[in-house]
């Protein structure tokens, strides 16, 4: 596959798959005789864990050297760091999987409560006032303080 069709399965720009290909974080592809890139479903599979990586946040070198293992299992000296930064990014991972889910939580009780809402309640059963409101509505101020639901 060429380039375009590599971007667009892999969910990364053509800019940024030849940036990777520059700087060794995806080896590179064999080339036809018109001198076009010629992609395998094991690239887009890398391109795929690189954009992962990315997102992470690790450095165009680290992901190239998480990559290289990856790909011939092989690493050498880099096997300490390696284990260090791939404990360092499932922890990140990790962290991010429990706040989605925070937020998933917090939007399936804010649903739960509008369903439950009668049309004349003017707020949603279940769900405590934030003080945050009150002290921008100046209750707090006023000695009203804030009420719950």
């Amino acid at each position: 596959m060429q380039i375009g069709e590599a971007a667009a399965a892999s969910g990364l720009g053509e800019d940024t798959i030849r940036f990777y290909e520059r700087h060794g974080v995806l080896p590179a592809p064999p080339r036809h005789a018109n001198g076009y890139r010629d992609y395998t479903q094991d690239h887009v599979a890398t391109l795929r864990f690189a954009r992962g990586l990315r997102e992470l946040g690790l450095p165009p070198r680290e992901m190239a050297d998480i990559i290289a293992v990856a790909h011939d299992g092989t690493c050498g000296a880099l096997r300490s760091a390696l284990i260090e930064r791939i404990g360092e990014a499932t922890a990140d991972v990790d962290a991010r999987i429990a706040a989605l889910d925070h937020t998933r939580q917090e939007l399936d009780a804010l649903a739960a409560g509008l369903q439950r809402m009668r049309a004349s309640e003017r707020r949603v059963p279940g769900r405590a006032r934030c003080t945050c409101v009150a002290l921008v509505q100046g209750e707090a101020a006023s000695g009203r303080g804030a009420t719950t639901a």
